[in-house]
């Protein structure tokens, strides 16, 4: 089902629209209105302006794995929303690459299986047309047209909760595989943002390890309280003396650790304790455990535990969340429903992009 668009939803694309037709003939830069794009294609499917079923992709990005993937898991999620028809666009090139190119876009391929069950762009003699350019000179929209958007985060930002609606597929895509979970012994796996953040450099997505010792000293005492043993499992890059902090308290380490078989940890725990990062977003959507969010430019879902400034949450409904998945009462409380939470005033990072 489509999520509602409201009047300030509306008002907020006609103004949009307004400003990017203002600046053609003035020949101002269009390329920063591309989260812009999405947004205006969904008010034209809700009022029948763009036919249902209209083909769209999305492509274009040569940054990290985790935003690409996102990009592409995007367009999935409006299509599926808006009842548009997705068109996979393979990876070209991904950041970060160990070595060769090609084996590291084919093995990222192969990992998530995106275009697993969907029409690919190059199966077919698709007319692919910019989503720009069809605001500019319009196009008659036939079976053969392929609107192309970067990316359509504008969904998911506003309407997070619509990422659930496609996240079954995307783990049958993944290969997700049922587990055996028990009562007393889980796996948390710990997402470490380094490599690329520090204290000096893209310090708006660097979180110091002081407050992550805090989330897992938070989430230690809620496993306590349920009698559950939990393994936890640092995944970062760097060396083990940057780590010493998480070593003292029991947590295994994993540094430099393959990219693939990282995400697959991530996606396999029971609980993930996400860093401020794509990649940690991207892993939280196909895991079926617990979340626990780190505010960041992508906003939660309603079912993720939101940590404070200091790395701290609120334990009674990580209680309630764990007890809930692994199908246990917590003692001396009675089953509730988890509530939805959003981030607290002044956490939600939310405009960093």
């Amino acid at each position: 089902m489509a999520p509602e668009l409201k009047l300030r939803h509306r008002l907020e694309v006609a103004f949009r629209l307004f400003w990017f037709r203002f600046k053609l003939p003035l020949r101002l830069n269009i390329g920063v209105d591309k989260n812009f794009y999405a947004s205006d294609a969904a008010v034209r499917l809700s009022k029948g302006l763009l036919p249902q079923g209209v083909r769209i992709t999305c492509a274009g990005r040569d940054d990290g794995f985790g935003r690409q993937a996102m990009a592409r898991i995007s367009g999935l999620n409006f299509a599926k929303a808006f009842g548009a028809t997705y068109v996979d666009t393979p990876f070209t090139a991904i950041g970060h690459a160990p070595g060769d190119m090609g084996a590291w876009v084919d093995a990222w391929e192969k990992r998530f299986n995106f275009g697993k069950g969907e029409v690919s762009i190059g199966s077919d003699d698709f007319q692919i047309v910019d989503y720009s350019d069809y605001l500019r000179h319009g196009h008659e929209i036939t079976d053969k047209v392929v609107l192309r958007f970067q990316q359509c985060f504008w969904l998911g930002r506003r309407f997070p909760d619509s990422f659930e609606d496609i996240a079954d597929s995307l783990r049958e895509k993944f290969g997700v595989t049922p587990r055996v979970r028990t009562e007393k012994q889980i796996v948390v796996a710990v997402h470490v943002r380094r490599g690329d953040v520090g204290k000096n450099r893209n310090a708006l997505r660097f979180t110091p390890n002081r407050k992550i010792v805090r989330a897992i000293e938070c989430l230690r005492e809620v496993l306590d309280e349920l009698g559950v043993k939990g393994t936890f499992q640092v995944h970062s890059q760097g060396d083990p003396e940057d780590f010493a902090e998480f070593s003292q308290i029991g947590c295994e380490l994993y540094l430099d650790t393959d990219a693939i078989l990282t995400m697959q940890m991530l996606v396999e725990a029971d609980v993930l304790l996400m860093a401020k990062s794509s990649f940690s977003y991207l892993a939280a959507i196909i895991n079926d455990g617990v979340k626990i969010y780190e505010p960041m430019f992508d906003p939660p879902l309603s079912s993720w535990i939101v940590r404070r400034r200091d790395g701290s949450f609120d334990q009674k409904r990580a209680k309630e969340s764990l007890a809930k998945y692994l199908g246990i009462i917590p003692p001396g409380t009675v089953a509730a429903a988890v509530e939805p939470t959003r981030p607290p005033a002044g956490d939600a990072i939310g405009r960093l992009s």
